[in-house]
């Protein structure tokens, strides 16, 4: 994948099956992401039946800074985009739910490319906050999971050095965007690793 992120668009395309979810349930996670990120997700929400609509497509990958693939069920019109994607476009991301797909309906190059492994509505929405905060404004160049996880520590080693700091603060010190530095405390507090004291805004943590 390429390693430039100069001249970013801040517009990321999006292709899953739409007979899979609700739209209005699936959509609200990147309308939230939009908000708290900056960012546009630009969906197609035309079936490739003719070139025409070929073509668009083909302009809103090249257009985006990324795209994101949800594989989940292995629908052919995303395959399809997947596979634009992969001859047109450098940065690219499967998503997928693997409760709505058998993982051997998924072809074997696939399977072990990084991904974005959801099961549920906010579970995705956290992933997609740890991948676009790495992007916008952080720059590296490295597996979603492994970013995370360096995040992780990072935060942890601030509150050990620095115990009772805001979520704000934390996130202004370590230079992640605020809904990154939400899902970053959240699973620290949940693996028990820090603790929380007060609520809302006022909110301070603390090593376990």
């Amino acid at each position: 994948m390429a390693d430039s992120r100069e001249n970013l668009t801040k517009q990321v395309f999006v292709a899953y099956a739409y007979n899979l979810y609700d739209q209005r349930d699936y959509r609200k996670v990147y309308a939230s992401l939009e908000k708290s990120f900056g960012v546009k997700f630009i969906f197609a929400d035309e079936k490739i039946t003719n070139m025409h609509i070929l073509q668009k497509i083909i302009s809103y990958i090249r257009g985006s800074d990324f795209s994101l693939f949800d594989i989940s069920a292995w629908n052919p019109n995303v395959t399809l985009e997947l596979g634009i994607a992969l001859a047109t476009s450098d940065d690219w991301y499967i998503c997928f739910n693997p409760n709505k797909t058998d993982i051997k309906d998924v072809p074997s190059d696939i399977r072990g490319l990084d991904r974005i492994q959801y099961e549920s509505f906010s579970e995705l929405e956290d992933r997609l906050s740890v991948l676009l905060d790495q992007w916008y404004p952080r720059s590296t160049r490295t597996t979603v999971a492994d970013y995370f996880e360096s995040a992780k520590k990072d935060a942890l080693a601030l509150i050990k050095q620095q115990p009772g700091l805001r979520v704000n603060e934390l996130a202004d010190i370590l230079g992640m965007n605020l809904r990154m530095a939400q899902v970053v405390v959240g699973q620290l507090i949940s693996s028990d690793l820090i603790r929380l004291e007060g609520k809302t805004r006022g909110a301070k943590y603390f090593p376990a």
